[in-house]
C-alpha cells in the first residue's frame, strides 16, 4: 500500500514558523507560501487595488488591508477561505486580514470553507488580553462552511484575534478602530504562546503601520505539540503502509474476499470514487522489528523535497518477521485514534484524499488487526496470537513458518491488547463511523470466529481478555516478572478498560484489580516520590507510573492522585535537566539512557500531569521534545520539514538521514546523552514497532489535538463518544 498521504501536508502546517503572515494549516500544499515579497513576508503595503484593498505587494490575498487610517470603514465582510491554484494552494486565510474601522460599525465574517472561529485574545478565552482595556471578548466559536459571525466595535483600538482550531498555525487577524490607540493590542505580542501567531501579530501590526518591537520566535508548547502529531503520524504511517515490515496476516483468500467485500461500501459511504491510495491493504500485521533503510535513493517529487512514496521501501529481509500482540495492539491503537478524529477534521485535510475513507480503512484495519490476532486459527491454524482457546496471548509468533517463537505471557503484551481492544470498543458501542456504516467486521455471530465455540463479539472479546488479563498476572506478579514500569502500564489499561466494561461484576473486578496494583505501587514507593524497582531509565517508570495512577483513577472507587502527584512531582524536581533539555535516566547518571519505550512513558507521565492534575509542565514539555526528540535525534528524520529551517534543532529529510540510500522518518530504538561533553548519540538504530506505536500513542494525546480537536486527551472515559 502506498504511504498515507499526510504527510504531504506536513510543510504547509509549519510555514508560518517560516514567516508567512497568512499561511494556515494547508490542505495538500507543498510550499510555504512564498513569493516575490520581501524578507518580512508581507510585501509592499503601498500597492492598493481599485476597491481600496491593499494587496501586500505579490502576496495572496490574507495579507490585504481595508481600509486606512484616513480611510476608515462603517461595516465590512473578511473571509475565512482557502486560496486558489494560483495564489498557493491549500492556505487557509482571514482576508482581508487588517481593517480599519470606523467607532460602532461591524464586520461580518464568512466561512469561504473549511472549519474557523473568531476568537478575540482575551482572558475569557483562555488568552492573554490583546484588546483594548475593559472591552468584552467575542467568541464566534468553530464555523462549519457557509456559517456567518457579525460583531460590532463600540471602542476605538486595535483589536487582535484569532481562529481557534488554526492559532498555532498563525490564523490571526487585526482590527483597527478609530485609530491605532496605544493598548494591549498594540504592545509586542510577546504574551501570545503561539510562535507562529506572535510572528503573524507581528507583521500584521507592520502592515497597519503600528510599530512594535521585534519578538524572537522560539520553539514552545504549541510547536512541541505539532510536531507530537505529525510525528506520530509519520511513525505509524511509515510502518504499516509503506514500509514492508509486516504481512497481510492471516493469509487466506477469506481476506482478500473480506477486501473485495468491504472496500465499496467504504468508498460510497465516503462519497468517493476510489480511493486516495493504491492497492490499499485490509489485512496487514506489523513486525515486532525492522531497519528503516531504503532499498533504493529516494525520488524527490518536486521543489517541496517530499520523496515519492513508492522509493521509500525497506529492506524486507531485515525485518524481524515477527508478530506480537504489542506490535498489532499498538499500531493499530494508533489507527483508530486517527479514526476517531476525522470525523472532525475533514476539513484540515486535502479534498482528494477522502477522509472518510480513510477513517473507514483504519478502523477495518484494527478490526482485522483483532480478528487475525485473536479469533481465526490460534497456533493450530494460520497465526492468531491466543494460546489455544483460551484469552491468553503468546507474545511471539512467525506467521511465515507457521511457528511459535515465543509462548510465554507477558504482562506488558496484555496490557497493550488490552488498552487497545477497550479503545475499540468504544468505537463499537458508543457510534463512532466504521462501525456503524459499514457494518462490523466482528459480528456476534454463529460460526463467526473459528476458534471460540461461543460466538464473540467486541465486547466479548475485551471482556474475555480484561478477565484473563487480571486472573493470569496478580498484581505483585506483574512487578516480578517484569518491574513497576509494567504495572504503571496495567494500570493506564485497566484504566481505559473500566468504561468499557460489559457488566458491573467485570467493571467490580477492574477496579478491585487498578486499587491492589496501586498498592504494588505504594509498596515500592520512596518518601521522595522515587518508585523503586522499575526500568533502568527512572524518569520512565515515574511517568508510566504517574499516567498509570491517575488513568485508573479515573474510575469510581479509584482514588491514587495524591501518590501519582508525589511520583510526577519527582519526576520534574529530582529528574528534569534544564542543560540538557531531558529527564535524566537516574539522579547520579552521567550518561542518559533513552529508548522509544522510555520517550512514551515520560510523554505519558507529562500528559496526564497537565489534564488531570493541572500542573504546569507545557514549556518543560517543549523543551524536553525539543531537546531530546529534535536535536537528540530519537526522531530520525522528517518528511517535510515541520519547521522554520533556522530553527536549532531542524532533522534531516529521509534522503539525508544517513544509510546508503538515506532512511525513513521513524524513530530510532536508543538513543543515549553525556552530561560531561553534551552529546547526543544514536545507540540503536532499528525501529521498534512495540516501543515506537507505543510513543507515537502518547503523542498523539499529548498533541494540541487535545483542544478543539483531539477527544480526550487519551483521559479513560473522556474520549469514548464522536464530539
Amino acid at each position: 500500500m502506498d504511504e498515507f498521504p499526510f504527510a504531504d501536508r506536513r510543510n504547509v502546517l509549519k510555514a508560518l514558523a517560516a514567516g508567512s503572515v497568512v499561511s494556515l494549516a494547508g490542505c495538500g500544499s507543498s510550499d510555504n507560501g512564498d513569493s516575490d515579497a520581501g524578507d518580512d513576508g508581507i510585501g509592499d503595503s503601498n500597492e492598493t487595488d481599485d476597491d481600496g484593498m491593499d494587496n501586500g505587494g505579490d502576496q495572496p490575498p490574507g495579507a490585504d488591508v481595508l481600509g486606512g487610517a484616513d480611510d476608515l470603514q462603517s461595516e465590512a465582510t473578511v473571509e475565512a477561505l482557502a486560496l486558489d491554484s494560483d495564489q498557493g494552494a491549500g492556505q487557509n486565510v482571514f482576508s482581508p486580514a487588517v481593517v480599519w474601522l470606523e467607532e460602532g460599525g461591524t464586520i461580518t465574517w464568512e466561512n469561504a470553507s473549511g472549519s474557523h472561529s473568531v476568537t478575540a485574545y482575551h482572558p475569557n478565552n483562555d488568552r492573554p488580553n490583546r484588546v483594548p482595556t475593559g472591552v468584552a471578548s467575542f467568541n464566534s466559536g468553530v464555523m462549519s462552511e457557509g456559517d456567518t459571525f457579525e460583531h460590532t466595535f463600540e471602542e476605538p483600538g486595535v483589536y487582535n484575534y484569532y481562529c481557534t482550531p488554526h492559532e498555532g498555525l498563525g490564523m490571526v487577524g487585526l482590527v483597527v478602530v478609530s485609530e491605532a490607540t496605544p493598548g494591549p493590542g498594540t504592545e509586542p505580542p510577546e504574551d501570545v504562546e503561539s510562535s507562529s501567531a506572535a510572528d503573524g501579530l507581528n507583521q500584521l501590526l507592520a502592515l497597519a503601520g503600528i510599530e512594535t518591537e521585534e519578538t524572537t520566535a522560539s520553539y514552545d508548547w504549541t510547536e512541541a505539540t505539532w510536531d507530537s502529531y505529525w510525528y506520530s503520524l509519520y511513525n505509524m504511517s511509515t510502518n504499516i503502509a509503506m514500509a514492508g515490515n509486516g504481512v497481510p496476516f492471516p493469509l487466506n483468500d477469506q481476506m482478500e474476499n473480506l477486501r473485495d467485500q468491504r472496500m465499496p461500501a467504504m468508498l460510497e459511504n465516503a462519497e468517493a470514487e476510489q480511493p486516495p491510495v493504491n492497492n490499499p491493504n485490509l489485512t496487514f500485521a506489523p513486525f515486532t522489528e525492522g531497519n528503516p533503510s531504503f532499498t533504493q535513493q529516494p525520488v524527490l517529487e518536486d521543489d517541496s523535497e517530499r520523496p515519492d512514496a513508492s522509493t521509500l521501501k525497506w529492506d524486507t529481509a531485515k525485518s524481524s518477521g515477527v508478530v506480537s500482540p504489542s506490535s498489532i495492539g499498538w499500531s493499530h491503537l494508533k489507527g483508530i485514534t486517527w479514526a476517531k478524529n476525522f470525523e472532525r477534521h475533514f476539513d484540515l485535510l486535502p479534498s482528494d484524499m477522502a477522509a472518510q475513507f480513510r477513517a473507514q480503512l483504519l478502523t477495518t484495519l484494527a478490526q482485522v488487526g483483532i480478528r487475525a490476532a485473536l479469533l481465526v486459527g490460534g497456533s493450530r491454524g494460520n497465526g492468531a496470537l491466543t494460546h489455544e482457546n483460551t484469552w491468553e496471548l503468546l507474545s511471539q509468533y512467525r506467521p511465515a513458518a507457521g511457528e511459535i517463537e515465543d509462548d510465554t505471557r507477558r504482562p506488558h503484551h496484555h496490557s497493550a491488547m488490552l488498552w487497545f481492544l477497550s479503545d475499540v470498543n468504544s468505537l463499537a458501542q458508543n457510534g463512532w463511523f466504521g462501525y456503524v456504516n459499514p457494518v462490523p467486521l466482528i459480528p456476534k455471530d454463529a460460526d463467526s470466529d473459528g476458534v471460540f465455540d461461543t460466538p464473540v463479539g467486541i465486547q466479548e472479546i475485551t471482556d474475555g481478555v480484561a478477565r484473563t488479563t487480571m486472573g493470569l498476572f496478580e498484581p505483585e506478579d506483574v512487578a516480578e516478572r517484569e518491574s513497576t514500569r509494567s504495572v504503571g502500564e496495567m494500570l493506564g489499561a485497566v484504566g481505559y478498560y473500566g468504561p468499557q466494561a460489559g457488566d458491573g461484576e467485570h467493571l467490580s473486578s477492574a477496579v478491585e484489580y487498578a486499587n491492589g496494583l496501586a498498592a504494588v505501587i505504594e509498596e515500592r514507593l520512596a518518601d521522595d516520590g522515587r518508585v523503586e524497582n522499575g526500568a533502568a531509565n527512572q524518569a520512565a517508570t515515574q511517568g508510566i507510573v504517574g499516567q498509570g495512577l491517575l488513568w485508573a483513577s479515573q474510575l469510581d472507587g479509584v482514588e491514587h492522585t495524591e501518590m501519582a502527584q508525589r511520583v510526577v512531582e519527582y519526576l520534574l524536581n529530582e529528574l528534569w535537566d534544564e542543560e540538557a533539555q531531558t529527564f535524566a535516566s537516574g539522579q547520579d547518571d552521567d550518561t542518559y539512557t533513552i529508548s522509544a519505550r522510555d520517550a512514551g512513558d515520560i510523554t505519558g507521565g507529562l500528559n496526564a500531569a497537565d489534564v488531570v492534575l493541572g500542573m504546569d509542565v507545557k514549556e518543560t514539555y517543549a523543551k524536553y521534545f525539543d531537546g531530546t526528540i529534535n536535536r537528540g535525534r530519537l526522531q530520525r528524520a522528517e518528511r517535510p520539514p515541520s519547521r522554520d529551517e533556522d530553527a536549532e534543532h531542524t532533522l534531516p529529510l529521509p534522503p539525508a538521514a544517513g544509510g546508503e540510500h538515506g532512511q525513513a522518518a521513524v524513530y530510532n530504538a536508543e538513543i543515549e546523552y553525556d552530561t560531561d561533553s553534551d552529546e547526543w548519540t544514536v545507540t540503536d538504530e532499528r525501529f521498534d514497532t512495540e516501543q515506537s506505536l507505543y510513543l507515537a500513542n502518547q503523542e498523539i494525546w499529548i498533541s494540541q489535538w487535545g483542544g478543539e480537536f483531539y477527544q480526550g486527551r487519551g483521559v479513560p472515559g473522556e474520549n469514548d463518544t464522536p464530539g
